[in-house]
């Protein structure tokens, strides 16, 4: 075994993201002007707000499918294709009713973006 210069070996995106902390630590965000900043503020609310109703259809829909299964008992009896109503609803509902919020949030934070 020959005896050299020791060399560290890592990933490549570990080099990356040692190369990125060094140089980004003399990167500042611009400054914005008040129109600016005033605008980005407004903009920032009404996101949350947004965000937070969408939020609040997840929870529903997360514990409102479990809810309505143990308080309407016809859930339990209903059949489609043989297979129990209470099985197909939480295979079926979630994942499309998820997909549904993140699209609709997604149009009301770009629409909020154009116009404001």
């Amino acid at each position: 075994m020959s005896e050299g210069k020791r060399v560290p070996v890592m990933s490549p995106q570990t080099r990356m993201a040692r190369v990125r902390r060094v140089s980004r630590t003399h990167w500042s965000a611009p400054p914005l002007g008040t129109a600016e900043l005033e605008r980005a503020a407004q903009l920032y609310r009404a996101q949350r707000f947004h965000g937070a109703i969408t939020l609040s259809g997840l929870v529903l829909l997360v514990f409102g499918l479990p809810l309505a299964q143990v308080y309407l008992p016809v859930v339990s009896t209903l059949r489609v294709a043989g297979i129990p109503a209470s099985w197909l609803i939480p295979v079926l509902v979630p994942f499309p009713a998820m997909v549904l919020l993140a699209w609709r949030q997604l149009r009301r934070a770009e629409r909020l973006e154009r116009h404001r």
